[in-house]
């Protein structure tokens, strides 16, 4: 009876112990899981390094290229791959004739102070920027017609092809009609977009607080604050220090390249649109014999050069667009390839010789020199002039260095004050660069005509004016297969986007397009 009982005994506390384990363990369980829940949420605020202030309110001409698209939205929008897509108008419609186009506007769609966005909205920000900073782009513009309160019609001069793509660009942003004074001037930064501006103090911070009524949804930061800090290795330190959390690439080789092997940081990057490029003075000796400029094409090795010195920040040149017009280039085309032994013998080939054995080559009493003009303040290009200074001087060439700053370099452009000159593709601002050979190739415009031939004159025409999608692919490639047989331009290579950020960044988004890079904030978290 007593072991019985001890029996029964024994095996009441066991289970009674089990049990209560149990009851314990869930308990635990229980704190843990719910623990987290009860920690305060991480503040969804970004500090942002930027190379440059505000500068002003207005998309059209002051405000800084790469903060724009935060607190704006044009009609039409470039997406992240560098596509058409809908802005603040969901549809769009050219005439047969090509010289309307019609836009079926977004509703229920307010800007900043609750002004109402509709057709009228579109006409009076249109008609501004014809008259005022947009009338580059807008000359085309006849007439701006409001149909109905969310229909657009504007009518054209002639037919454009490329109208809704040259809406794109930020400059042609659309701002709140309360926003402009009586002479056109935008007197505050009111838009449609992600983020509106809450306060700026010049030439140190501006902020930024999300638009909880954004059409395409509210971002998921609640705050931007952009710390202005020009120098690119001051940010650089400030991203390690922890002041900032985020910065741009541009124009910081040397700090990308040094923080690109701490652990805490990351690199995101995507090839842009943008390429640089080397132009030569095709109507001034040496350069107006296309054997020289072939002498030099072949002398010079950017396929090994720019992976070896830029690393992330460019891309050696694959075409003569980058990937970004990938649907409009001649895939059948190859750039030059290096070759020392074949630019010497164009040289010879052109009459230049190496007469009294000092290395320079000289050709009627004149030394083969030349003035390579760039930017002051570019990196990149200032590393590599100096390797196409050494290249070009096994050659025979003799090649001074001009650095100038931004107005200087353009005016020298326009100008034609250089024998080479390394600088941005311009023109190239949407997704179709029909206004790059305009500019660049067209006898029309004698500012910045790079080169010019009748017959290059005649494709570019019928480009500019034809409706057809398959004969306007046919003119991309037969244009750009002409310009790359002359050589009056050298693709140096294609740059990259470069954002780099902490540890504690995610789900950050790097756009293709240039002016589009801060986009991806709309969906960027903090962790």
């Amino acid at each position: 009876m007593e072991k019985k009982s001890f029996k029964k005994c024994f095996s009441f506390v066991v289970i009674f112990l089990l049990v209560a384990g149990l009851f314990l363990t869930g308990c635990q369980q229980k704190v843990e899981t719910n623990s987290p829940e009860e920690k305060a949420a991480v503040p969804q605020h970004l500090v942002i390094g930027e190379q440059s202030d505000l500068k002003g309110y207005d998309p059209g001409s002051s405000m800084s290229d790469f903060v724009r698209a935060l607190i704006y939205n044009n009609l039409v929008e470039l997406d992240m791959n560098f596509k058409k897509s809908p802005g603040l108008a969901e549809s769009w419609k050219m005439s047969d004739d090509g010289k309307t186009w019609t836009f079926e506007l977004r509703k229920n769609v307010v800007f900043h102070d609750g002004t109402p966005w509709d057709a009228e909205a579109a006409k009076i920000n249109l008609d501004i920027r014809r008259e005022g900073t947009g009338k580059g782009w807008l000359s085309a513009v006849e007439e701006v017609e409001v149909v109905a309160p969310h229909t657009l019609a504007v009518h054209l001069k002639e037919p454009v092809y490329t109208f809704a793509s040259d809406l794109t660009p930020p400059f042609l942003a659309m701002v709140s009609p309360k926003a402009f004074d009586a002479e056109g001037n935008v007197t505050e930064a009111i838009g449609t977009g992600p983020f509106k501006l809450t306060s700026w103090t010049t030439d140190s911070e501006f902020v930024m607080e999300r638009n909880e009524e954004y059409f395409a949804g509210a971002p998921t930061l609640e705050k931007l604050t952009f710390k202005v800090i020009p120098d690119a290795e001051t940010r650089a330190l400030a991203l390690q220090a922890g002041e900032i959390d985020m910065m741009s690439g541009r124009e910081a080789l040397t700090a990308v390249q040094r923080l690109k092997g701490l652990p805490d940081v990351k690199i995101v990057k995507e090839m842009s649109q943008t390429s640089e490029v080397l132009f030569f003075n095709v109507y001034e000796e040496p350069f107006n014999d296309i054997k020289v400029r072939q002498a030099v094409a072949h002398a010079i090795n950017f396929q090994e050069m720019v992976p070896q010195l830029l690393e992330d920040l460019a891309e050696a040149p694959r075409n003569f667009f980058s990937q970004a017009y990938s649907e409009y280039m001649n895939n059948s085309l190859s750039l030059p390839q290096y070759n020392i032994n074949e630019a010497k013998v164009l040289l010879a080939e052109a009459g230049w010789e190496d007469k009294n054995g000092n290395g320079i080559l000289e050709k009627n009493g004149r030394l083969l020199k030349a003035r390579l003009v760039l930017g002051a303040k570019n990196e990149e290009d200032k590393i590599l002039s100096a390797v196409i200074q050494d290249k070009l001087k096994d050659i025979g060439m003799e090649i001074e260095l001009v650095h100038l700053e931004a107005g200087a370099l353009r005016e020298a452009l326009t100008e034609k004050n250089y024998d080479m000159i390394m600088i941005g593709q311009w023109s190239v601002p949407h997704d179709d660069p029909t206004s790059h050979y305009l500019n660049g190739y067209w006898h029309s415009n004698s500012n910045y005509t790079i080169y010019t031939s009748p017959e290059l004159d005649a494709k570019i025409e019928k480009l500019h004016l034809s409706l057809d999608v398959a004969e306007r692919l046919s003119l991309h490639q037969e244009i750009q297969a002409k310009i790359l047989e002359k050589t009056p331009v050298l693709v140096v290579f294609h740059r990259n986007n470069v954002m780099v950020m902490n540890e504690k960044v995610e789900t950050f988004e790097i756009s293709t397009g240039t002016w589009q890079i801060f986009r991806g904030l709309t969906k960027t978290t903090v962790q």
